[in-house]
């Protein structure tokens, strides 16, 4: 499997997914799979890199280990953060309204233990 069939797998199995993103820490995409978003998914992908540097700061002042994931919930999206490596995330957001937030994330997790495989 490769780096957007995986990518493609999630948007398809993930109930309200729209977006979904493998992405550098330096905010540039290594590769997406989009449905119809509002936003610029490359500003959204430089965004979350930010969010993420300063998750993995907190982190690390806490001596709280490493960085695996975080979410943020917006009127509009759910907004699901994954640490595939050091050096890449998923990024992932569902519509307004998902309802099982539990599921997303079991998916997203295994997805990323895939991309770990395939960035290797």
């Amino acid at each position: 499997m490769d780096l957007q069939t995986v990518l493609e797998d999630i948007l398809n199995k993930v109930a309200g997914a729209t977006y979904v993103s493998c992405v550098g820490m330096d905010g540039i995409a290594l590769s997406q799979a989009i449905k119809e978003v509002p936003f610029d998914p490359a500003v959204a992908d430089a965004e979350f890199a930010n969010v993420i540097g300063h998750a993995v700061k907190a982190a690390t002042s806490l001596d709280g280990g490493e960085f695996e994931e975080m979410f943020f919930i917006t009127d509009k999206y759910t907004v699901l953060l994954r640490s595939v490596n050091k050096d890449a995330f998923l990024a992932i957001a569902l519509t307004e309204g998902v309802k099982n937030l539990g599921l997303a994330r079991i998916q997203v997790k295994k997805s990323a233990e895939e991309l770990k495989k395939i960035l290797e």
